[in-house]
């Protein structure tokens, strides 16, 4: 099993949170203490929309991850996440729970896209995690952090880690949500999926919505769905203006 890194003082880290200047260090300096305590896959939505499913509208969240683009593609990318029993719970719930706890709230029997979440996380091995609420944290911005701990520790084993420390992981995550609260949100919200950036490729070649399901091997659909989220997360009117904008950030080839 592969050692943790060294741990540094809670205090320390969150000193240093607190007097990072971007987003972007800020989720670094979380990142590297979440992954000291073993817990090394993590998805992060926050927004000052109030709406009535906070991340439906994913133009105003601010989303953040930390492990495989795969996965992340696939579940913001099929936009998954809406049907997460762990998101459900966030959405009726403060504090932080683990998955099983969350789940048990739920008796329905599992639908087409929570089959499809369980299969995904099969794939790549997240088997264990927790949900955090941070929707009490800062008055008016609403939060959740989904964590999942590192290949080869089930349930139990993450269990044994939270007994010890979920209070300081707890800790973590309520200062990162309150300094992302009070810092600018510049560049895209959420990051492109390797296939937002393929539609928008092959649209920048002058390829139409047809041509590029054909090459893709998708639906005219599920295309014209990734050009959308395409356009939301690049904050972009058109798609000529989607394009133009990809290319200034060099997100794309073409």
């Amino acid at each position: 099993m592969t050692q943790a890194p060294i741990r540094r003082h809670l205090s320390d880290v969150l000193a240093d949170m607190v007097r990072a200047t971007d987003i972007a260090y800020v989720w670094q300096i979380f990142c590297d203490a979440m992954v000291s305590y073993r817990f090394d896959k993590l998805l992060y939505g926050g927004t000052r929309l109030p709406s009535r499913g906070f991340m439906e509208n994913l133009r105003e969240t601010l989303i953040l991850h930390l492990g495989p683009q795969e996965y992340a593609d696939v579940y913001l990318g099929e936009e998954l996440y809406l049907h997460s029993p762990s998101y459900e719970w966030a959405e009726k719930n403060s504090g932080f729970a683990s998955w099983p706890e969350a789940i048990r709230q739920f008796a329905a029997a599992p639908t087409p896209e929570q089959m499809r979440i369980w299969q995904l996380n099969a794939q790549f091995g997240v088997i264990a995690g927790y949900v955090g609420s941070l929707n009490d944290v800062v008055p008016g911005m609403r939060g959740v952090i989904g964590i999942s701990p590192v290949a080869g520790l089930d349930q139990a084993a993450a269990d044994r880690i939270w007994a010890e420390d979920g209070k300081d992981v707890e800790t973590l995550c309520n200062t990162m949500h309150l300094r992302v609260a009070n810092l600018p949100q510049t560049g895209l919200l959420r990051p492109l999926t390797s296939r937002q950036r393929e539609v928008l490729e092959w649209y920048s070649q002058g390829k139409t919505a047809q041509d590029v399901a054909i090459i893709m091997d998708l639906s005219k659909a599920t295309v014209e769905k990734h050009l959308r989220m395409a356009r939301d997360s690049l904050e972009a009117d058109t798609t000529a203006h989607a394009i133009k904008k990809a290319t200034s950030l060099n997100l794309l080839t073409a």
